[in-house]
């Protein structure tokens, strides 16, 4: 594996040093940081490719590093915290952590987390998808309307690329969820309702009447183009999202 550099922003020095013993014995350059600040110049200085944040820090929230890390990357970001609210993990998912870890957390299951969110972060195409104004670019992730780039979150961009790769067909929010969370997320289902929200809002010239991201009641959700980029038989679709 190459080597992939994560940071960890946490207060607590034995949860630091038994994650970088952890995470190096897989192979990871494991930077760390006791608190925002420092946290906030390594993210700037290293450009990590994944992020684990603890939001109670001694100086700073650790939702504001959050949306520091947001503006200069669509690295993995995952929150790793003893807290537990609803509300607290609505705040995290609407910033576009790519995961929500609550203490005391398994080692093997934040490993299996982690190795999952870079599985689902890397699948790369050589497509690109022209619809209307918008031209989707599979192979670099990026995405512009008008010819203009549009910023995306994390959790945006991979809701948007899958729709778009699954043109015109109908995808049910539990497998957005299942595809993008995982079965084994913290976050509600609503969160997905959250995220394509936001995603409308960056993309179509009337939120309140999509033309691309469309909802088809009682089935769920799909991207909609004058024409597919492929066709797949109804049993390989449903394989994609078991």
């Amino acid at each position: 594996m190459h080597s992939i550099k994560l940071l960890i922003i946490e207060d607590e020095y034995a949860i630091i040093n038994i994650l970088r013993l952890y995470l190096e014995k897989e192979g990871y350059t494991v930077f760390s940081s006791l608190n925002a600040a420092d946290g906030l110049r390594l993210m700037e200085e290293v450009k990590p490719d994944i992020v684990l944040l603890d939001i109670h820090l001694p100086d700073k929230n650790g939702f504001e590093l959050a949306y520091k890390y947001r503006e200069i990357s669509d690295g993995i970001l995952i929150f790793l915290t003893g807290e537990r609210t609803k509300d607290s993990i609505i705040q995290g998912f609407e910033i576009g952590c790519d995961d929500y870890i609550t203490k005391p957390f398994d080692l093997p299951e934040l490993m299996a987390r982690i190795k999952a969110n870079l599985r689902r972060s890397s699948i790369t195409s050589s497509k690109v998808l022209h619809a209307g104004d918008l031209s989707i670019n599979f192979l670099d992730k990026s995405v512009h309307k008008n010819g203009e780039k549009i910023e995306l979150f994390t959790k945006e961009r991979m809701l948007l690329f899958l729709l778009a790769e699954h043109a015109n067909q109908v995808i049910s929010a539990e497998q957005l969820y299942d595809s993008i969370w995982g079965i084994d997320s913290d976050a509600e289902l609503k969160t997905v309702l959250v995220h394509l929200s936001t995603l409308r809002k960056k993309i179509e010239d009337d939120p309140r009447k999509p033309k691309y991201i469309q909802t088809v009641r009682g089935f769920g959700y799909k991207f909609s183009t004058p024409h597919s980029i492929k066709t797949k038989s109804r049993q390989h679709e449903w394989n994609t999202f078991r």
